[in-house]
């Protein structure tokens, strides 16, 4: 009896250790499944679109500072020019990062062709940006124990990488879009 239980107890620790280690990759194919079935709904349960915004708004604007010429402090034009700059990022990426468009680009399309600021609720729909499967390449790993990374990469060359975080034992949420800001 004894030896039956330890092996019960064996059979489902490898069990819930499988599934505990298999759980992002079953994430991204209910992610790649709920693309394909325009199901909204997952996909916006599968963001923490407050994290999404603030590492992409800290990436923007990180990069529009370093764009700007070294700012002479006398010349108020200037520095109101690059406070404008700065301060414009965070209605940009307000307005864009919506779950429409974590669907759009996890769809494979441009949003900055399918997107406009006014309208985010209704894409334009272009088949000729409609990327497949086959043009991206896929880079998938665990970061850490409870960060798991996805670098997609199209013919261009420039990687945007996809951060999740495990939420619980076997959720995942995407907490992070890094951009390729070259």
């Amino acid at each position: 009896m004894k030896k039956l239980l330890a092996w019960a107890v064996i059979i489902c620790t490898l069990i819930f250790g499988g599934y505990y280690v298999a759980s992002p990759y079953l994430t991204l194919y209910q992610l790649k499944s709920a693309v394909d079935a325009k199901d909204t709904a997952t996909l916006i349960n599968a963001v923490d679109f407050p994290q999404v915004k603030t590492s992409v708004k800290e990436q923007l604007k990180t990069k529009v500072a370093q764009e700007l010429p070294a700012l002479d402090a006398a010349d108020d034009g200037a520095l109101l020019g690059a406070m404008f700059a700065t301060a414009m990022v965070d209605g940009v990426v307000d307005a864009v990062i919506t779950p429409k468009a974590v669907e759009l680009i996890l769809d494979g399309k441009d949003i900055g062709k399918q997107l406009t600021l006014g309208d985010t609720a209704t894409p334009q729909t272009d088949t000729a940006d409609t990327a497949t499967a086959q043009d991206w390449q896929y880079d998938l790993g665990y970061q850490s124990l409870d960060r798991f990374g996805v670098t997609l990469t199209k013919d261009n060359g420039k990687p945007v990488t996809v951060i999740m975080q495990r939420y619980g034992l076997f959720t995942w949420k995407i907490v992070d879009v890094r951009l390729p800001m070259e």
